[in-house]
């Protein structure tokens, strides 16, 4: 195991995260809000009746991204610590589509590997609403420390 990843701690709160920041509607962003926000125009449920979930577990969730974390100004000697909250779509195929940071770690690099991780994770289950696959927004938070 590398040195770095000896003392990386990650914490995930995956789709249920949602649900703290979630409202009970669905919202369709547009115009202004989606150009601020980098998301699609078209409707995105935030607290679907069946939210997504990544089909592995959590504890495959937590495998990939440690394996996929890379930060080489940690590996030169610039300890950080910090979390930070990374919003993104799970479009109706199970896809990540946009991803974006919604609480910065104060740390550039960091934030920046935390959507990279999100945009390539594998396909999850996608959320349901009526009985019909949706698209939905859902959080992850990533904290770390490193020594």
């Amino acid at each position: 195991m590398q040195p770095v990843m000896k003392h990386f701690l990650i914490i995930l709160f995956t789709a249920s995260a949602s649900a703290v920041y979630a409202q009970k509607t669905s919202k369709t962003v547009t115009g202004k809000q989606a150009t601020q926000a980098h998301m699609p125009a078209s409707k995105v449920y935030d607290a679907p009746e069946t939210p997504a979930i990544f089909p592995y577990g959590k504890d495959s969730l937590d495998r990939f991204i440690a394996r996929s974390m890379r930060l080489g100004h940690v590996e030169n000697g610039e300890g950080v610590t910090g979390k930070a909250i990374v919003i993104f779509i799970v479009e109706k195929d199970g896809s990540i589509g946009a991803a974006e940071i919604l609480r910065t770690s104060g740390d550039k690099a960091f934030d920046n590997e935390s959507v990279r991780i999100a945009k390539t994770m594998p396909k999850w289950s996608p959320a349901k609403h009526n009985g019909e696959v949706v698209r939905s927004s859902t959080m992850l938070t990533f904290a770390y420390h490193f020594k």
